[in-house]
């Protein structure tokens, strides 16, 4: 045999052997020193994944965009988004992280190193919005606190210091729940221009907030893998127990007719698909890198191809079954008080629906409870991925030998994003207030 030949062998031998030992392992894992940490089981990593994805945008945000864009007409390009877009995406970010088995930064700087400035931005975005997101879960530690009375003290409005006989006109005029949201819970001021400085009691939610996301991320996997399956599982639970609640209400038929019956003019709209097409990513999370973070963890062997679609149909099932539940419970609570002022996000959740809460009569303290309990298990989900996504970037980094240590790493992360958030506690004037009571009453 030449010596041509015995080389031309040697070659096809080294490209027809198996990327791994044979266990399912590449190379990249094997020098990549230290083992990583895996998930405790699949279910684990389903959990964690789908209480990222299914986060607040699938209640407060989808029932705003149905209710925008015709009710039904808007379901059509959802579900289309969501296997044109949505379940192609999620498969590619769930399977680069899976074979490559770095944090986001990492990843793409492994693509190619003119890509990792996406990683960069990834990790940039994740770490902005994490901060706003812990705001809303200090909102809603605020108001579950708050839900341990009868009758809750957004039931009705109050009277005047200075006469208690007289009912504070702003609050007649914006409602009792507006007035509790605004003046009570944000604390505003007369304007941008005159704060009143730092609104303590949201600063004291606001720490005892992120000392809780800490005691779930301090151990990174190991430890907000075991709280997964509370906020993973909770809000499927209270979610049917509203939605058993509501459809006996008077007039949640027709909230739920409202949903369901599509303006097929609509769909003529560009604007409809662009909005189905961002709340796509919104809901699943892409390109906040914590997809990628969480399936780094996975095996190299793991079916990615049916965690996406598993994870796509539940995304997408659980939008529906929570647009349903808000629109059977605002069906029968549907005033004129909203209609100049269209309600989504912090709207929907602290003042249209603590409203329609109200007239839950005696047992309303009980259906408060749960409902902020629903909100903070899908908050606290999202805020697991979207802070894993920073901190596993951080972790692979290791650019001191400090960053090797999760709970060191989780920490600093954390008090670093709590000092920022107290901006968020500074008392100043929504436009959201100016629109609901129509300028009529000045501040006080």
């Amino acid at each position: 045999m030449g010596k041509k030949t015995k080389q031309k062998l040697e070659n096809v031998t080294e490209l027809t052997m198996p990327l791994g030992d044979g266990d399912g392992s590449t190379p990249q894992e094997l020098d990549a020193g230290p083992p990583r940490a895996v998930w405790d089981s699949k279910i684990q990593y389903f959990f964690m994944v789908i209480s990222y994805a299914v986060g607040l945008g699938n209640v407060w945000r989808f029932p705003y965009l149905c209710q925008q864009h015709g009710g039904g007409a808007f379901l059509l390009p959802y579900l289309v988004m969501l296997f044109v877009e949505g379940m192609p995406l999620l498969y590619l970010e769930l399977a680069i992280g899976q074979r490559i088995r770095k944090g986001s930064l990492g990843v793409w700087n492994h693509v190619h190193p003119l890509m990792g400035g996406v990683g960069v931005a990834s990790a940039v975005t994740s770490f902005v919005v994490g901060i706003y997101y812990n705001a809303i879960i200090m909102w809603c530690f605020f108001y579950l606190f708050h839900s341990f009375q009868s009758p809750l003290p957004w039931a009705s409005c109050p009277k005047l210091a200075t006469n208690l006989n007289i009912t504070d006109p702003e609050c007649t005029k914006g409602g009792e729940t507006s007035y509790f949201w605004y003046r009570e819970a944000l604390n505003i001021s007369d304007g941008f221009d005159s704060p009143q400085g730092v609104n303590w009691k949201m600063l004291l939610c606001l720490l005892f907030a992120w000392i809780v996301v800490y005691a779930c991320l301090f151990k990174g996997i190991k430890s907000s893998g075991k709280v997964v399956y509370f906020t993973a599982t909770f809000p499927y639970i209270v979610l049917a127990i509203f939605f058993g609640r509501g459809i006996t209400l008077r007039g949640a038929t027709d909230g739920l007719l409202h949903m369901f019956t599509p303006k097929m003019d609509r769909l003529m709209d560009p604007q409809v698909w662009l909005d189905a097409a961002t709340q796509i990513f919104y809901s699943f999370g892409l390109a906040f890198g914590g997809l990628i973070a969480f399936s780094s963890y996975n095996p190299s062997k793991n079916n990615v191809q049916k965690d996406a679609i598993i994870v796509g149909l539940c995304n997408w099932f659980t939008a529906i079954f929570a647009c349903a539940v808000i629109f059977s419970v605002l069906g029968f609570k549907a005033t004129v008080m909203y209609e100049g002022c269209a309600a989504e996000g912090t709207g929907l959740a602290f003042i249209v629906f603590t409203q329609a809460i109200n007239e839950f009569g005696p047992s309303a303290p009980f259906w408060s409870i749960i409902f902020f309990l629903m909100l903070l298990s899908l908050g606290l989900g999202s805020e697991f991925g979207t802070i894993e996504g920073v901190a596993t970037s951080l972790y692979d980094l290791e650019l001191f030998p400090w960053m090797k240590k999760k709970w060191l790493v989780s920490g600093l992360l954390c008090i670093v994003s709590c000092c920022i958030g107290f901006v968020l506690c500074w008392a100043v004037e929504p436009t959201g207030w100016r629109c609901l009571t129509h300028l009529l009453v000045p501040s006080h």
